[in-house]
């Protein structure tokens, strides 16, 4: 592995009251992201990278419909995060060479120039909303959930607790006789 990227979270139950914050935040995100996917491919006529957002855009849509299912959260975000970045790189890549100014009175160049800016800026921005959500999805949630982050009755905090199930104790059993 080249990069230490720690294992994604997986769901415990329903979403926390942290994402279920950022889920009107999440969807609008995503309708404009699917806008600017449908542009891509229409107006720009940008085919293959549209079908390579609309991918990374159906991770997020598979979050939202799942409850804010935050393994599929961080997944379109970091998909989010590379194809934006690639999306910016090739705007840049774009205007460098062009050669004229990126807006003129032409309607249809300056709809596909705001696709090419937007586009990117959508996905990156979701990128962004990705991290925000992680970093508050294991908070202790005051509604529900269980008890392992707080104190326990003796005085100690998170690791302290004894456990209760200690493996390789008892008699052993014989199988087949």
């Amino acid at each position: 592995m080249i990069l230490p990227i720690p294992a994604m979270p997986a769901p415990s139950g329903p979403p926390s009251q942290h994402l279920l914050w950022w889920r009107p935040w999440f969807c609008a995100l995503l309708i404009l992201q699917t806008i600017m996917v449908v542009m891509q491919i229409v107006v720009v006529l940008d085919i293959l990278g549209g079908f390579i957002d609309a991918i990374v855009l159906g991770l997020g849509w598979y979050a939202f419909h799942k409850d804010m299912h935050i393994t599929f959260i961080c997944y379109w975000g970091m998909l989010g995060l590379i194809n934006g970045a690639f999306d910016l790189v090739k705007f840049i890549d774009y205007a460098v060479k062009a050669g004229a100014p990126l807006f003129s009175s032409n309607f249809s160049g300056n709809l596909v120039q705001g696709v090419l800016i937007f586009e990117p800026i959508s996905f990156l921005t979701g990128a962004f909303l990705a991290y925000r959500m992680y970093l508050g999805y294991d908070s202790i949630d005051p509604v529900g959930g269980g008890d392992w982050g707080q104190s326990t009755s003796r005085g100690g905090g998170y690791g302290t607790a004894q456990p209760r199930f200690q493996s390789f104790q008892g008699q052993g059993q014989r199988l087949g006789t």
